[in-house]
Parts: C-alpha cells; structure tokens; sequence
C-alpha cells in the first residue's frame, strides 16, 4: 500500500517554490542546532547550484542568506553573503516564455549589481530541448540533479521524503519505456522515449524535438525530425501518439509536408508524393491515407506496421529500433532526391 503524499496533489509550481525555499531556509547558519541533516541537505542543495557554473568558486561557509520569493515576478530570489544572487526561475510542466529569462536577468543586473549573477532554470518536468535557456546563459538544473542531492542523506522529514518520493515516481515513470512491455506504454513512457530518441537520432546538425500537440481530437504527443526541403516545401518524419485503452498509447510514423509559403500545401503537391512515398519493401509498409486534408501541414503517408524492435518479453530494443528508423530516414531521403533529379 501506497503512502499518501501530499505532493500527490500539490503537484504545481507554487508548491515547488515552498520546497525549494524551505530547504534554503534551513542553509542559514542559525538553523543548523535545530536539524543538522536538514542543514547539511540544505548546504549540499546550495553547493550544487554553485557547482552549475564553472567559473564561479562557491564560498567556504553560507554566512548570510536572504530568500526572494516573487522578487519583481522572479519565483525565487536567493541572495548570498551579500556577494552571489542565485536567480531560480522554477518549472515543473511549463517552459519559459516571453523573454522572461532575460527579463530576470537584466532586473538583478540592475538592482543587485555589486553580485555575481547565477541563473538557474530549475526543471522537474520534462522538455524537449533548453537551447532558448542556454542562448540566455540559464544553467540547466534537472529533475535528476535535484534527487541526487535529496538522496544524499536518509532525512527523516516529512516533506523531504514526500517530495523525494513524489520526484522519484515521477523519474521512474519517464523511464519505463525500458521495462514495460510496449503496449503497455503510457504518457510518461513516450516522453522517456522521445528523450531517448532525441539523443541517438542527433547527426551533429539540427535534432529532432518533441512536444505536446493539441488538436480537435484531443491532441497528442509527437516526435519530428529528418527535414528535407526544396524552395516550396519541407517533408521530414513524424511520430504520433495515438491512445488505445486507459492511459496506455501506441503510435504510427507519419511523413509530412509543410509548406514555405503563408498558403496551404498545393494540391499538385500533395498528389505527387502520397503516390510516390508508397512502400513495401525491407519491411517498410508506407501507404497514402485514404483522406489528406490540405493545410500548412499535412501528412502524406504513413508508416503501416510496428517501427518498435522489440525482444522476447515485447521490451523495447533501441539499438534495433534506431536501426530500423534509420532505414525509413534513408527511404525518404531517397525518395525526396528521386523527386527532385
């Protein structure tokens, strides 16, 4: 039986910034009689922040700390030894948006110029890439950094485990795209496994990405990469979630075209490739939709069978898969080239 968690329900940003300021509280040097693990968490929480940033050499001792909460709309403002201005812009499931990031930044510039700045984006969500974070000069702390510090120390406290435990559940549910036979596979395990899929499919030149993608149905959670243009359109790989039972999802590579222009697709367009990407050979079974609707996007084949290798217990093999998603990448590209000689 399940422990009831609190964090089970206070699931949202709010309640991430009270757990990130507790813990800072308990760095102060005049809280360290009244719980020395939760001082030593605390202490190891900081150092971890400091260590983001390479050029910074974090202080000896944490003499003076003064927390911000909602500092000129910054989540979490922490100020040390009045030398160090810690930026947390906190997100559980959100991405930054707006330009806030550099918003944050110049607003501590200006009124805490005499610190050195360090800017965190704490993230216990998932996204599928931090390149406008980087661009900003946000060092990246993760779901993954935060519970190696937590899991440092056996802390009897009650928010503490809560959260460790409500963070691990989370990390576990990402991964279980590993140990989960495929059809079982759910929300959670498809953002693991697009995680994954970013990471090997990545040529050196521009990655693939992912996202939720909201549509009239309901929307769903896609993959897409491998673009190949001319100067009328783009046509890369999709991949598509599609729900089944419960909370369990399957899902179909899709091959799209995406137009240059402000206008639709051309319907001549449209014709020329839904024949054109049709395969049945190497076990790649692309086929035309029966329906193609014209829009800025449209899907213009589909591939009909599992793209997922799998072993004997129906787990994922992603060495085999990548092998087999490679081929359906070449497929394309050779089918793009045919077209355009």
């Amino acid at each position: 039986m399940n422990k009831p968690n609190i964090f089970t329900y206070a699931t949202g940003e709010l309640s991430q910034d009270a757990v990130i300021c507790y813990i800072l509280e308990w760095a102060k040097i005049e809280n360290k009689e009244l719980n020395n693990d939760l001082h030593n968490l605390a202490i190891n929480f900081l150092n971890s922040l400091f260590d983001k940033f390479e050029g910074i050499k974090r202080p000896t001792e944490y003499e003076k700390i003064e927390i911000k909460k909602q500092y000129e709309n910054i989540d979490i403002l922490c100020i040390i030894n009045d030398k160090y201005s810690i930026i947390i812009e906190d997100k559980t499931n959100t991405k930054n948006h707006s330009d806030q990031l550099k918003r944050y930044f110049e607003k501590v510039k200006a009124n805490f110029s005499d610190t050195e700045i360090l800017p965190i984006y704490f993230k216990t969500g998932d996204q599928s890439n931090y390149d406008n974070v980087i661009e900003n000069k946000y060092e990246v702390y993760s779901r993954q950094d935060f519970l190696k510090v937590l899991k440092l120390q056996n802390i009897k406290n009650d928010i503490i485990e809560n959260y460790t435990d409500f963070l691990q559940n989370i990390e576990n549910s990402i991964n279980s795209y590993k140990t989960l036979a495929i059809q079982d596979w759910h929300w959670n395990s498809w953002k693991g496994f697009f995680i994954e899929l970013r990471k090997k499919l990545d040529d050196g030149n521009a990655k693939g990405n992912w996202d939720y993608v909201s549509n009239a149905n309901g929307g769903f959670l896609g993959f897409w990469w491998n673009w190949d243009s001319n100067d009328e359109y783009h046509i890369y790989l999709q991949i598509e979630t599609e729900h089944l039972v419960e909370e369990k999802y399957t899902a179909k590579i899709k091959i799209k075209l995406y137009t240059k222009t402000k206008n639709k697709v051309e319907k001549s367009i449209i014709n020329k490739w839904k024949t054109h990407i049709v395969s049945n050979e190497d076990n790649i079974f692309i086929k035309k939709p029966r329906v193609v609707r014209t829009g800025k996007s449209v899907t213009i084949g589909f591939l009909e069978n599992e793209f997922r290798i799998t072993n004997e217990n129906d787990i994922v093999d992603m060495d085999k898969t990548i092998e087999f998603i490679r081929k359906i990448e070449k497929l394309k590209k050779d089918k793009f080239e045919s077209l355009e000689s």
